[in-house]
């Protein structure tokens, strides 16, 4: 999302009139239109330093306006060398706003879908949590509001994830997926809860700093002796993701769980950088829809020490050694 200011180029037309009265002296004698080259008896008009027959320069040299074609006089605006009448210039020439449909003049936002807007919207329409579009009539044909934190748009909204069986479904699906790429041992079913608000969700994981968090694993267990009995792993999601969005925060809590059953000794400040790896498989077998490639590109530039750094670390690896050689090596991370 780019914040800009437009600037609107300006001119001013200077025009000076001159009577017959001066052609009695020496120096307006000979006095000839710069269009027509015609001898000038009578009125005249000059423009920088040029002289014309009025009805040559209004014919001929005037300015008119690109858009309605009349004469201009006074102020006016320029765009790709065209002038134009400042209103028509404001009406017909300027780009008009994707959410309230009013000329845009000042500063405004150019998101990633293409949409422009008035920057003063943000204020008062909310975005959507899977897009980033602003949710409006215009725009998204208006959205959800799930909580006070969370909306979601009407394009969106087509595709969130809350039908239990599709849930089954989709699991299934990314652990056949994962267990290609050589993630084994993965539990044949697992409870997927739905969680509706952020703050609960942090209730539930308190993971400090996650204002971001779209999901979390919890991992129960006993033991005897050295060895885990009794393994149980829960995932909690926020309910109402964009199916992509819902299936890469998926892959990521998969991942987890593959860390926990497995017993893995991955660095702390790895372990989600590890597990963001699952989601970036899923926007990158999801290219085609720019939510994929939106979600990738913020993944990459997050800041945050785990999250974002911690999956580039980890991503770089993938990259030099392919699956099957990095999920070997985890034990000397």
């Amino acid at each position: 999302m780019i914040n800009n200011k437009r600037r609107i180029a300006t001119g001013v037309i200077l025009i000076n009139f001159f009577f017959n009265t001066f052609l009695n002296s020496a120096t307006y004698k000979n006095l000839k239109c710069n269009f027509c080259k015609n001898k000038i008896n009578g009125r005249y008009i000059t423009q920088e330093k040029h002289a014309y027959h009025e009805q040559c320069y209004k014919d001929h040299i005037q300015l008119r306006c690109d858009h309605c074609k009349n004469i201009i006089s006074g102020k006016y605006n320029l765009k790709d060398e065209k002038n134009y009448h400042q209103k028509c210039f404001k009406n017909f020439i300027l780009d008009k706003c994707d959410a309230c449909s009013k000329p845009i003049e000042g500063e405004y936002v150019k998101d990633s879908w293409g949409n422009i807007y008035h920057n003063y919207h943000r204020s008062e329409m909310p975005l959507c949590e899977s897009c980033n579009r602003l949710i409006s009539k215009n725009i998204t044909d208006g959205g959800y509001l799930i909580n006070e934190s969370r909306s979601v748009c009407n394009i969106c909204w087509r595709h969130v994830i809350n039908d239990k069986d599709k849930i089954k479904n989709i699991y299934s699906d990314l652990r056949n997926e994962l267990t290609e790429l050589g993630i084994y041992n993965l539990p044949k079913t697992m409870p997927i809860i739905l969680i509706n608000s952020k703050e609960e969700l942090f209730k539930i994981s308190k993971i400090p700093s996650s204002n971001g968090l779209q999901g979390y694993t919890k991992y129960d267990y006993q033991t005897i002796g050295r060895e885990k009995i009794n393994e149980n792993f829960t995932i909690f999601i926020l309910s109402n993701l964009h199916e992509i969005n819902f299936r890469a925060v998926l892959a990521h809590e998969m991942l987890h769980v593959y860390l926990f059953k497995n017993s893995v000794p991955l660095k702390e400040s790895l372990v989600e950088g590890f597990c963001n790896l699952g989601s970036k498989y899923v926007y990158n077998s999801n290219l085609e829809n720019k939510i994929s490639e939106l979600k990738l590109e913020s993944m990459y530039e997050n800041n945050h020490p785990e999250y974002g750094k911690g999956f580039r670390i980890m991503d770089s690896e993938l990259e030099r050694y392919g699956w099957s050689t990095l999920l070997k090596k985890l034990d000397n991370y």
